[in-house]
């Protein structure tokens, strides 16, 4: 469809003299609006495209983004054929900077490699390759510490490993040194976060940690009141249930009290030991569901509370400090030896000549910032270099940065040339150490009138989808998204608004037009409503699946039969096709093949895209199995699987047949026994014969072919 702007939004993205953020919505153009402002860039101010960076989130993206800007040039020397500019643009598109964060930081290292210290052909090492590495070092690490046969090391055993041997402490130190590679500078952020267990605390309530758990507390204390006044107040309304109200009441009024003396720690630690709740009185003379829905919901609410006060409520404000202090030696200490391992990782990864992700990153890092005398990071030589070449900065999905990336980024901008583009409702990789919060950092401090930040421009219109879905998108994310759940307040300012123009079909029929949501009840109940999802078996996972499985076939069974009417650009409405549908699942590894036997039982065509699994179809492992047997047909599994397969076409009761005829020792042997055996029928004798002889052929024919 496109994108549209108002007269300010559009003079925002010519604009040269900001950093500019595009918050722009799901379908609104996202990619239209940065190569738009890379075309203005191009013919409003004669930057050439190769002294713009555009840093995109994949190679694909890229080479998209690349495609995209080659074709808006395209269209605009139609306009002006005779441009010099445009056409010269042409042959330097080929060398200009689109691409992903990492080739931006390999270009970096590659062109400066000397500055610290590394081969100029570095490779980027595999995953199995680096965990080799990761453990030698590891390895290597503890063996000389236990050597040196220090005493705080020792503690460290003491208080972090079993009886029987150390991993617990190494994947300690592996955990952490994964976690601080999100950070710019790593060193700096760990000798950072173990002094403050060295700084001169007062109060336990004032740390970070006190005000986690009191925010966690604080909203298991509001749910737990709001379940118990909610059932205050129907049983306020039966006279006869006065007691039960009585004793909820009671609850609420201990509850608020602990809820108002959340401020000082010592105070509501008192309060939460000497918490107790009443018994429940059982008047057998009154029989009421009510009762009995107000007694479970209490007892829910009460474990709850009581599980919280455990969690939290541990020790005294001046108990907490001195654990605290207690607890720098052994920090320290695990910094000393996450040091020493970090030195013996990057030695060995220096000697392969090789470096991971992480390194591309922080070596690139490196080479643009320098820290002087006073601890503070400076721009280097090289740095402004890259800072005079690039007059434009572009970043595609800037709600899935980094904070290392954001320091590169910025680190070789003039601090007024950077142009974002993103949307932090779609921000998926924290997982990877996205940071969102840099983008809604931005988004609360920039103006849509331009300030000393920079300037805020918003694109909420929505140009793939009808009125219809964008409505109940709305009102499913207006209740399930918040400040606190999500980082955004989901509320009109954030909606997606219809921005595509779709035609109506001509005949009164069923459409795409309309959204649906269905709802299958999963929930078994029996089940324990304090069952953690987690503990489900697999089983149970499996036959949710099923039932989700037959549901959608069925659905789309319903669809073609009905000639559902979708919208065709190149031809208008017509009947769906089942080309057009598609089954979105979080991952496809354990449920694709469900739902491909569901959809087939209806005879419906389906494809999986299932390239992560190709070595463990069927038909692989059976040809994998034959390789096996064909090298040594002593190989048990193999061979059984082979002969049951198609290659053998042997059935389970032949094949334990055969194994009765030699129960000990390799199965191999029990076949050579079966050919020779009485009691075996002439038809398995004879199918025997065929399979041992394209064995052996196979085996002779391997020797050669």
């Amino acid at each position: 469809m496109g994108t549209t702007w108002t007269k300010e939004q559009l003079s925002a993205i010519q604009d040269s003299g900001n950093n500019i953020l595009v918050a722009a919505a799901a379908g609104s153009g996202k990619t239209t609006v940065l190569v738009e402002r890379i075309i203005r860039k191009i013919i409003d101010e004669k930057i050439d495209i190769d002294k713009i960076l555009v840093v995109t989130f994949t190679n694909a993206a890229a080479s998209e983004m690349r495609e995209r800007i080659l074709n808006a040039l395209y269209n605009e020397i139609e306009k002006d054929p005779l441009n010099k500019q445009l056409r010269k643009q042409i042959v330097l598109l080929n060398k200009a900077s689109i691409c992903t964060i990492d080739s931006f930081c390999l270009d970096v290292i590659r062109n400066n490699f000397f500055e610290i210290g590394v081969s100029s052909n570095f490779r980027i090492a595999d995953n199995t390759e680096l965990e080799l590495l990761r453990q030698d070092a590891i390895e290597e690490t503890f063996e000389e510490l236990y050597l040196d046969e220090e005493e705080e090391f020792q503690t460290l055993i003491e208080n972090y490993s079993g009886y029987k041997d150390d991993e617990n402490l190494k994947n300690i130190i592996l955990k952490i040194y994964n976690f601080i590679q999100s950070s710019p500078f790593p060193e700096d952020w760990l000798e950072e976060k173990v002094q403050i267990f060295n700084s001169n605390i007062e109060k336990f309530s004032e740390t970070v940690w006190a005000k986690i758990l009191l925010k966690n507390f604080k909203d298991e204390l509001q749910n737990s009141i709001q379940i118990l006044k909610t059932y205050k107040r129907k049983l306020e309304a039966v006279p006869e249930l006065l007691k039960s109200m009585l004793i909820i009441e009671d609850d609420i009024s201990q509850l608020e009290n602990l809820y108002k003396n959340l401020d000082n720690w010592d105070t509501a630690y008192e309060i939460a030991n000497k918490l107790k709740f009443k018994t429940w009185q059982s008047d057998k003379k009154v029989i009421s569901q009510l009762k009995e829905e107000s007694k479970t919901a209490r007892d829910i609410a009460k474990k709850r509370i009581n599980q919280a006060i455990e969690k939290t409520f541990i020790f005294t404000e001046e108990e907490a400090i001195q654990d605290m202090h207690a607890m720098y030696k052994i920090l320290n200490k695990i910094k000393e030896v996450l040091l020493k391992f970090i030195k013996k990782f990057d030695e060995k990864k220096l000697e392969k000549n090789i470096m991971d992700f992480s390194d591309i990153e922080h070596n690139a890092l490196k080479i643009l910032l320098n820290k002087n005398e006073k601890g503070i990071y400076e721009k280097t030589e090289i740095d402004k270099k890259y800072e005079e070449k690039y007059k434009e900065i572009a970043i595609d999905k800037y709600q899935d940065s980094n904070i290392v990336q954001e320091y590169i980024l910025t680190a070789i901008s003039n601090n007024k040339n950077i142009f974002m583009v993103g949307d932090v409702k779609q921000s998926i990789y924290r997982f990877r150490q996205a940071k969102p919060e840099l983008f809604l950092n931005k988004y609360e401090n920039y103006g849509i009138i331009p300030n000393e930040l920079g300037q805020k421009i918003q694109l909420f219109k929505n140009f793939r989808s009808r009125k219809n879905v964008l409505d109940i998108t709305n009102i499913v994310f207006e209740d399930v998204m918040s400040k606190e759940f999500g980082e955004i307040e989901y509320n009109e300012s954030e909606y997606l608004n219809l921005g595509a123009d779709y035609t109506e079909p001509e005949k009164k029929c069923d459409f795409a037009g309309k959204a649906e949501l269905d709802i299958i009840n999963l929930k078994d109940s029996t089940q324990d409503e304090e069952t953690d999802a987690e503990e489900e078996t697999a089983e149970e996972l499996l036959e949710k699946t099923e039932i989700e499985a037959k549901f959608i076939a069925k659905k789309i069974r319903e669809l073609i039969d009905k000639k559902y009417q979708v919208y065709d650009r190149k031809t208008g409405y017509r009947d769906i096709k089942y080309k057009d549908i598609v089954i979105l699942l979080r991952a496809t590894s354990n449920t694709a093949n469900i739902f491909e036997k569901e959809l087939s039982n209806l005879e419906i065509p389906v494809f999986s895209d299932q390239a992560n699994n190709y070595l463990e179809s069927i038909e692989i492992k059976n040809i994998i199995s034959l390789f096996k047997i064909i090298d040594n047909p002593y190989r048990d599994i193999p061979l059984v699987t082979v002969m049951r397969s198609i290659i053998g076409d042997f059935t389970d009761n032949e094949l334990i047949e055969i194994r009765l005829c030699k129960k000990d020792g390799h199965y191999y042997d029990s076949i050579k026994e079966a050919l020779v055996a009485n009691e075996i029928k002439y038809e398995t004798k004879e199918k025997l014969k065929s399979f041992i002889e394209k064995i052996e052929k196979w085996r002779e024919e391997e020797r050669y072919l």
